[in-house]
């Protein structure tokens, strides 16, 4: 048990490290590029975020197809080469020499982000810890969730400093040089512990809850994608809209003090979960996140009724969305098994994407053309379905259960 709990700390410190510097770098770092960028090329902000969101796009295609070299080849040396590819591109975009390179270059970043962010370090610990990758899963979260809170100033300081261009070679150098060899030892890890499996006598240790077989799984995981697509529309939408939708919504100045709360709601539910919570079927966590993001839309909606509401709903938002993230990579792992783990990640990342990448846009288009409050009572509609989804699922997943006897009961005498 020593070896397992020793293995299972050191994997998740590992890839704790490298999602901060991929969130970081690729995501939370963006928009405070955005405006130099845009200033030194002469092209408006909007024109760079089309840019992020054909690449959100692109990437759910890309995910599509190489969630399956995540379990053929194994994840961790996936994310080796993804780290390369992200050094060289981040490298590329320092000299990028006018608007339209630097544009096709950030949709080649997007399209590349699934090989070395949270879905394949998911698949890599469902593969690598045996025993408790729920709770691996859990606690790489939150390690992870410190992504925005150092990149932020972080990118902030640099830009000022040292401008946009050495910023970006900068990150090149931290994937070339921090991320790719931690991903490299990761897959030397990996390489090592199978060798040792491999000649080890005994039995597999037993999945933490009994995997869904055949037609059942099949049924269950396009239940499962389409809710976790409904959900994401939301959160893509709250995610960029968040503080304007409350000024809009009368807060003033105190939209930004609200919207703060997000953040520190996102890390204590996660913690929640990590003691809480950590017996917990994934499903029934993937319900509580899907409860908070209907809640908060509601919340939203009362926003100019009182401050109260706004509050409620930037909390709210920010538990749903920090069980999201963990949710994403249990829930599958939980229901279906370790077994082809990464390709089901693929198709799940690849149908998030194509619906979150046109989220912020169609949010803002509905909020112009409809109004803030029909849009908000739509996205409403959205969350309330995902929700109903996930309901489904669960009843789905207790009939079937039900029907096929667990290896402890054949056992029994």
């Amino acid at each position: 048990m020593a070896g397992i709990s020793d293995g299972w700390g050191r994997q998740v410190a590992i890839l704790g490290v490298t999602q901060i510097l991929g969130y970081g770098a690729i995501f939370y770092a963006y928009p405070l590029l955005v405006g130099p960028v845009a200033r030194e090329f002469g092209v408006t902000d909007a024109w760079l975020y089309a840019a992020f969101s054909v690449g959100l796009l692109l990437g759910g295609v890309v995910a599509s197809f190489a969630g399956h070299w995540l379990d053929r080849f194994g994840a961790p040396r996936v994310m080796a080469i993804g780290s390369s590819g992200v050094a060289v591109i981040f490298a590329a975009l320092s000299v990028a020499p006018n608007a339209h390179v630097f544009g096709a270059l950030v949709i080649a970043l997007q399209a590349i982000s699934f090989l070395v962010l949270y879905d394949a370090a998911f698949a890599a610990l469902a593969l690598g810890v045996p025993v408790g990758t729920r709770k691996a899963i859990t606690r790489l979260t939150l390690i992870a969730g410190f992504a925005s809170t150092l990149f932020w100033p972080l990118t902030g300081v640099m830009v000022d400093g040292v401008g946009w261009r050495a910023t970006l070679l900068a990150f090149a150098a931290l994937h070339l040089t921090v991320a790719l060899p931690l991903h490299v030892w990761l897959a030397r890890i990996a390489r090592h512990a199978r060798n040792a499996g491999a000649g080890a006598s005994g039995t597999t240790a037993p999945p933490d809850w009994p995997p869904l077989q055949g037609k059942v799984a099949q049924r269950a995981f396009w239940i499962l994608g389409a809710s976790f697509a409904l959900t994401g529309i939301v959160i893509a939408a709250f995610g960029v809209h968040l503080v304007p939708s409350l000024i809009a919504l009368g807060l003033g100045s105190s939209a930004y003090l609200v919207g703060m709360l997000m953040g520190p709601a996102q890390v204590a539910v996660r913690i929640v979960d990590a003691t809480v919570w950590r017996n917990l079927h994934p499903l029934m966590v993937a319900l509580i996140s899907g409860s908070a993001i209907v809640l908060a839309t509601g919340a939203l909606l009362l926003a100019p009724l009182g401050l109260a509401f706004a509050i409620a709903f930037a909390v709210l938002f920010g538990a749903g969305n920090g069980l999201a993230s963990i949710v994403r990579g249990a829930v599958p792992l939980a229901l279906f098994g370790a077994r082809g783990i990464g390709r089901r990640l693929g198709h799940l990342a690849a149908l998030r994407n194509v619906t979150g990448a046109a989220a912020p846009f169609l949010f803002a288009l509905s909020a112009e053309g409809l109004g803030l409050g029909l849009t908000v009572l739509i996205a409403l509609g959205i969350a309330l379905l995902g929700l109903a989804l996930l309901f489904r699922l669960q009843s789905y997943m207790r009939r079937a259960q039900a029907q096929t006897p667990t290896d402890r009961d054949r056992n029994r005498p």
